[in-house]
């Protein structure tokens, strides 16, 4: 099963395919924590909003400059 990516950041094709590739191996939000702390300088996971009861977004930074925001149910 895959997760939608989307490019809200405006990022070039090819860069933001080189980060959709990264992340389509990321099938639920232990497999992203995972991988952000699994870098030598670890991903920090900078905050964690609740939309409603069963949906939060997990705010990312440290990778290339970007943010990542995962929408987690």
């Amino acid at each position: 099963m895959s997760f939608p990516i989307e490019n809200r950041a405006g990022m070039s094709e090819p860069a933001f395919a080189s980060l959709a590739a990264v992340l389509a191996g990321q099938r639920s939000f232990k497999h992203a924590l995972d991988w952000m702390y699994s870098h030598m300088q670890p991903l920090l996971l900078d905050d964690i909003f609740a939309q409603d009861e069963y949906s939060h977004d997990a705010i990312v930074s440290g990778w290339d400059g970007l943010v990542l925001v995962y929408d987690v149910t």
